[in-house]
C-alpha cells in the first residue's frame, strides 16, 4: 500500500523484452513505446494501493480493461497484509466485478462495465481509505487478433483516521508516559469524502489458434486531483497516478507457456517499478476440465531494490488463485526482518452460452 507513510525511491531498469508479438503495425508502435517509457520511468510513493499480483487486479491498473477477458463476467478479490513485523501493519482489500455488455448497436466493438470496492489501512493512527468506483469501456475490434478500449472510472472515496491510539508528547510528564494527561491537540475533522476520476487505454493482441496474448497499456488515476487533506485550509491534492503495464503471454509448445509481466506507476515525484517472468504448464486442457500450475518471479524496483517476490497460481476450471509473498530486500529490511507481506488473489469466470445469429460477439480469448 502506497500510504502517507511508506516512501519508495527512484530507480532505473533495463526492459527485458525481446519478444515479437502479433501485432498489426498500430499495435507494433503501441507496444514499442510502451517498453521506451517503461525503460524509461521509474520513480513513486503515494497514497494509493497497490499488489504484487497486480495482473489479477485490472481496475486498478488500468479502466480500459474492464470487460477484457475471455469470458462474460469476471468475479475478483485481492488481500494484501504487509509489515507485519515491523508492528506498523499494513492491510489492503479490493473486491472487483466486470462484465461484457454486448449489443447490436454498436459494430465491430462492445461495451464492458464493471466496479472496484477498495479498501486499506495503516498504521498506529489507522489511517485510511475507502472508495467505490464504477467503470465504463468500450471495445474497438481492429481485427480478429487486435482490440483497442477506452475506458472511464468513476468514483467517491473517504480518508480516514482514528486519533484515539496515537500517543503526543504532552502525554510524558518528563519522567514517564501518562495516557491520562491532555493532549492539548483538536481533531475538527478525521475523514475527508471526495470525488475521483480516472481513464485508461489499452491494446489488446491474441493468436486464434495459440494461447500467444498481449495486453498494453496505461491508466491515469485521480485525473481531478482531489482535495484529501483533513483540514479544509490547508489543501492536500492527491497527485495523478499514471500506470503504465505490459502483459505478454507467450505459448511456446502444445502444454506450456512463457509468462511475463510488467508494469510501472508514477505519483507525483516518486515511482514503482515492477517486472516479472515464469511459466505456466496446462495439467490438463480438456473442455469443463482444464487444470494450469503457474510459477513467477518477481522484482519490485526502487533505488536499492524492494523486494523480491516468488509466486504461485492454480487455475482450475474457472477459477484462478494466486499465491505470492514479498520478501523484503531494501534497508528497510532491518524493521522486517526481510517479511515483507503474503497477498492472495482469487478469480472467478462465468461463461455463458450464446444465441446463434443474434449478434456479433466480441471474440476476445
Amino acid at each position: 500500500m502506497f500510504a502517507a507513510f511508506k516512501l519508495l525511491t527512484v530507480n532505473t531498469i533495463r526492459c527485458p523484452m525481446n519478444v515479437k508479438f502479433y501485432l498489426n503495425a498500430a499495435g507494433f508502435r503501441l507496444a514499442s513505446l510502451f517498453c521506451v517509457i517503461f525503460c524509461l520511468s521509474l520513480s513513486l510513493s503515494a497514497q494509493d494501493i497497490h499488489f504484487a499480483q497486480f495482473y489479477h487486479s485490472p481496475l486498478n491498473l488500468s479502466p480500459a480493461l474492464a470487460g477484457v477477458h475471455s469470458g462474460d463476467r469476471r468475479f475478483i478479490g485481492n488481500y494484501r497484509s504487509q509489515w507485519q513485523a515491523a508492528q506498523v501493519p499494513y492491510t489492503t482489500f479490493s473486491g472487483m466485478f466486470d462484465s461484457k455488455v454486448y449489443t447490436d448497436k454498436i459494430k465491430n466493438g462492445m461495451l464492458g462495465f464493471g466496479a472496484v470496492f477498495n479498501y486499506d489501512v495503516a498504521g498506529d493512527g489507522e489511517l485510511g481509505n475507502v472508495s467505490l468506483s464504477a467503470t465504463g469501456n468500450y471495445v474497438k475490434t481492429i481485427d480478429a487478433e487486435n482490440f483497442l478500449s477506452l475506458g472511464v472510472q468513476v468514483g467517491v472515496a473517504q480518508r480516514s483516521f482514528n486519533p484515539a491510539n496515537l500517543t503526543f508528547d504532552n502525554q510524558f510528564d518528563g519522567e514517564v508516559f501518562n495516557p491520562d494527561r491532555p493532549i492539548n491537540e483538536q481533531f475538527t475533522n478525521t475523514a475527508k469524502v471526495y470525488g475521483d476520476i480516472s481513464v485508461g487505454v489499452n491494446w489488446h493482441s491474441q493468436k486464434l489458434r495459440k494461447r500467444t496474448r498481449l495486453d498494453v497499456g496505461a491508466g491515469l488515476f485521480h485525473l481531478n486531483q482531489p482535495d484529501q487533506s483533513f483540514n479544509s485550509l490547508d489543501p492536500a491534492r492527491l497527485s495523478s497516478r499514471l500506470s503504465l503495464y505490459m502483459i505478454p503471454t507467450i505459448q511456446v509448445s502444445d502444454n506450456i507457456d512463457f509468462v511475463m509481466h510488467g508494469m510501472a506507476q508514477l505519483q507525483g515525484p516518486y515511482t514503482e517499478g515492477f517486472a516479472g517472468i515464469g511459466g505456466k504448464v496446462h495439467l490438463n486442457q480438456r473442455k469443463t476440465e482444464e487444470m494450469a500450475l503457474q510459477i513467477t518471479g518477481s522484482y519490485r524496483f526502487n533505488a536499492f531494490g524492494d523486494a523480491i517476490i516468488p509466486a504461485a497460481e492454480l487455475h482450475y476450471k474457472t477459477w484462478v488463485v494466486g499465491l505470492s509473498y514479498d520478501v523484503n530486500v531494501s534497508d528497510f529490511n532491518r524493521a522486517t526482518n526481510r517479511y515483507g507481506g503474503p497477498e492472495i488473489a482469487i478469480r472467478y469466470t462465468v461463461t455463458y452460452v450464446k444465441p446463434v445469429n443474434t449478434f456479433k460477439i466480441c471474440p476476445i480469448i
